[in-house]
């Protein structure tokens, strides 16, 4: 895929709050902020972004996939662009929102809406350690109703939410994808993706980046992955 020949719309929203927070930024380090009312506060800065591609070129008839996730997606949604370059158009929706977040599910409806998908490849976790899990899991599947409802042709497939560098992080991560194992099986006719399984064993000193991130070689094993899953009948 050239990215260059897509029609595309972004979404960027940031909330600032510095006065109001301590905290850096990471993921589960969240609090009050008087932007709007947040089942799991506000990072200090929020973010969201949105690519379509080839909605009017001469691509615009190949199979559509929608990558939906956080900055672990955005490490690996080009790689995946890359793989399936010819056999599948790839657009996709980053974004530090957790799934209780009051806007979350309206961003996701705009993306849903602006084509027809094939597939829609969704996440949400990282941004939501912070986030009571029962909680999580009512909204992990308001979202995937949502997307069964815009978009019912559409293949679903569930991503396991990534392992940490933090082994304390990990244990929540685990715990968040336990639950949406439930939300899933209770939905039915939902694939689930298990990113955690497959970069769990990884030594953490060599391939992530920082707590949350991971190097160049493990993005690609994403990305690998990630292409099969959607690939797959």
């Amino acid at each position: 895929m050239r990215l260059r020949f897509g029609t595309f719309f972004v979404a960027a929203m940031a909330a600032s709050c510095a006065a109001w927070s301590a905290g850096n930024g990471r993921p589960e380090e969240t609090v009050e902020c008087p932007v709007s009312a947040n089942m799991r506060g506000h990072e200090n800065t929020e973010w969201s972004i949105y690519y379509g591609f080839h909605l009017t070129d001469a691509n615009r008839g190949l199979p559509r996939v929608l990558l939906v996730g956080d900055s672990i997606c955005n490490g690996y949604q080009r790689g995946v662009a890359q793989i399936l370059e010819g056999k599948m158009n790839v657009s996709y929706w980053v974004s530090s929102y957790c799934v209780t977040s009051p806007g979350y599910l309206k961003r996701l409806a705009l993306c849903l809406d602006e084509a027809k998908y094939d597939v829609v490849h969704f996440n949400n976790g990282l941004h939501s350690l912070g986030t009571p899990t029962d909680d999580w899991a009512k909204g992990l599947e308001a979202a995937l109703k949502l997307i069964r409802a815009r978009q019912p042709s559409a293949r679903i497939i569930w991503a396991t939410s990534t392992p940490l560098k933090d082994a304390k992080r990990t244990a929540k991560a685990r715990e968040l994808n336990v639950a949406a194992a439930d939300v899933v099986s209770r939905l039915g006719n939902i694939v689930t993706d298990d990113l955690f399984a497959l970069l769990d064993t990884l030594d953490r000193e060599q391939n992530w980046s920082d707590t949350y991130h991971h190097k160049p070689p493990v993005r690609q094993k994403e990305a690998e992955q990630v292409a099969a899953s959607v690939m797959a009948r």
